[in-house]
């Protein structure tokens, strides 16, 4: 059966942001309170890392708040592995943190993270002066020796990716020279934002980001995370393509570097309303209207890539429905960092009989193609091609089950509820 989302509501809390706030609580000195805190399988991860290292944390589900005792940048010695249980974006955001304590850890994944190379992430903290130990060729468990005499670096970015910048950036926080990180092009900056707000001093010009350590000392801060957008995608989208919608999206981050599909959704065509921005505070926020709207297709350019990361599986759908010939351009950085999400995202929605090209360099959909089934969908563990896969379930009259659907619970336990009080019949 179709349907159509109707009413309002709130998505969880920004998981990169709160990701980062841990950290950033963790190493400071004080008490760092956070609000509106997301409770997912992914930060849960986060949390009993910074656990098991010796942080203090008291944690109120009821009302979704967080209270961090700061280590001021002391951790405790551990012997055990640090398992980061295949959360891909605490890799290069705890590699860099370990690597500025004097003290030996040993890091695993998980079985999708133990198969993730790691090399560039790597080469740059080794030049820093880190101690790194392989334990198997290029990929997870790895052992990290940190030091309290790193040297800052110069790097030309080769590759446009938020997390590696990441992970160097907390490496750098700490280190006794600046770091400068020469762009490729932009990408998101929750990092840079949030650690200014806990003390750092990081300069962000148009083609530079400068850190300068200066004896970093990080104050504990109180921090209310806004809503996801990357999770209000997938209702943006669902409420744009299914016909008679019209959802309001209450209190979603803003951040201009995650809000790319946005910019997607206007060249196609479309057009979300904005209203009840907030610009004083640390993230900005506002809410979202969506009704649904007639598309057309767009070339997206390479600048754009870095800030739809999440949503490509979303773009594919949606151009699929659209009128004409979509195609995003240069996704060969994509591809290095996700390319197992491309190409899942790919073989699922053609079980759905949406076809589309995937090369190195580029993606390209066609429009107004069909959606009917032809086999049963698979997540691949994956809870954005999940999460897809969904919104397009709610776009046809013929039912499909999707194996693999509690990868959902990685980032979005739940969704699936908070989506059924937006759906109606029809």
């Amino acid at each position: 059966m179709k349907y159509r989302f109707q009413g309002e509501m709130t998505v969880p809390g920004d998981k990169s942001i709160a990701h980062r706030a841990i950290i950033l609580g963790a190493l400071a000195k004080g008490v760092t309170q956070i609000s509106n805190f997301s409770f997912s399988e992914d930060l849960s991860t986060t949390v009993k890392l910074f656990q098991d290292l010796g942080v203090k944390m008291h944690i109120e589900p009821t009302t979704k708040d967080m209270i961090i005792k700061g280590s001021n940048h002391e951790f405790n010695p551990i012997t055990h592995n640090l398992n980061l249980n295949n959360v891909g974006e605490l890799q290069s955001l705890i590699m860099g943190m370990l690597s500025t304590i004097p003290d030996t850890y040993t890091l695993s994944g998980g079985k999708f993270l133990d198969k993730r190379p790691f090399d560039n992430l790597a080469l740059l903290l080794t030049d820093m002066g880190v101690g790194l130990n392989r334990l198997s060729s290029d990929y997870l468990p790895l052992e990290i020796t940190g030091s309290n005499k790193l040297q800052g670096i110069t790097y030309q970015q080769d590759i446009a990716s938020a997390q590696i910048k990441s992970g160097l950036i907390f490496a750098s926080l700490y280190a006794d020279s600046k770091t400068e990180i020469l762009r490729k092009m932009p990408t998101r900056n929750h990092t840079e934002v949030l650690a200014n707000y806990f003390g750092a001093d990081i300069v962000t010009d148009q083609n530079v980001i400068t850190v300068n350590p200066k004896n970093t000392q990080l104050i504990g801060q109180n921090l209310t995370i806004p809503g996801d957008f990357s999770s209000a995608a997938f209702y943006i989208v669902g409420a744009l393509l299914a016909e008679n919608s019209h959802l309001v999206l209450r209190h979603v981050g803003l951040n201009s570097t995650r809000i790319g599909l946005l910019d997607v959704i206007k060249q196609m065509g479309g057009n979300i309303e904005i209203t009840n921005r907030s610009n004083n505070s640390v993230e900005p926020f506002g809410d979202l209207t969506i009704v649904n709207q007639k598309l057309h297709s767009t070339t997206i350019g390479a600048k754009q890539v870095p800030f739809i990361i999440d949503e490509i599986p979303l773009i594919a759908l949606m151009a699929s429905q659209a009128s004409g010939e979509t195609i995003i351009e240069d996704v060969h950085d994509v591809h290095l960092q996700m390319s197992d999400r491309i190409t899942n995202m790919r073989v699922e929605l053609a079980k759905l009989g949406i076809i589309m090209t995937v090369n190195d360099d580029s993606i390209v959909i066609k429009g107004n193609q069909t959606i009917h089934v032809k086999d049963d969908v698979d997540s691949h563990d994956d809870h954005r091609i999940a999460m897809m896969l969904c919104i397009a379930s709610n776009l046809i009259d013929t039912p499909f089950q999707i194996k693999n659907i509690e990868a959902i619970d990685i980032s979005y336990p739940d969704f699936i509820s908070d989506m059924k009080k937006v759906l109606f019949a029809g």
